[in-house]
């Protein structure tokens, strides 16, 4: 009756050191890497919504709200379609100059530097029209608001850290 067991309990791990074994074969070798895995098409141009439309959506915020802000949205809408207008424009100044044989640097520098400026402008105007939103919120919504700021213009936070210093031997660690 032992030998039985100890017959089954063998099979068993070496029925599962198999699918293990099998696993890892398919995701390192047979699987396709994550970059040849197809993405979902990309939105047609023209419905991409905005930085703040994605916002708005992200907060869930309700049609009554919506319907507030409807100009402020409309004119900062038809206002990024205009600076992308001119950004595109300096690009191609910026490409054309790039496929001439003779480079003129100094002339490069200063369309980099007004496609950087055009970039911060549009930057400026988002987190204006996303200041004009906030006091339609409400306090749950606005919370969330700078939560998801906080999150995408600068960057999630880094963790907090544990004060620097000499270890104390018998001292626990912090919890985490």
């Amino acid at each position: 009756m032992g030998s039985r067991l100890m017959q089954a309990v063998l099979a068993l791990s070496l029925l599962l050191n198999t699918f293990v074994l099998v696993g890892f074969v398919y995701s390192s070798w047979i699987s396709p890497p994550a970059f040849e895995r197809h993405m979902p098409p990309p939105p047609p141009p023209g419905t991409r919504p905005s930085p703040v439309e994605m916002l708005m959506i992200d907060l869930g915020v309700d049609d009554a709200q919506r319907a507030t802000i409807r100009g402020q949205l409309d004119r900062y809408v038809a206002s990024r379609r205009e600076r992308f207008r001119e950004i595109q424009k300096v690009r191609d100044q910026t490409a054309a100059e790039l496929a001439r044989p003779q480079m003129d640097m100094m002339r490069i520098d200063g369309l980099i530097d007004q496609i950087t400026r055009l970039r911060a402008d549009q930057w400026k105007e988002s987190l204006h029209a996303v200041a004009e939103l906030e006091p339609l919120l409400r306090p749950d919504q606005r919370e969330r608001l700078h939560v998801l700021l906080a999150e995408r213009f600068a960057g999630a936070p880094p963790p907090p850290r544990a004060p620097a210093g000499p270890a104390v031997p018998g001292q626990s660690r912090p919890p985490q």
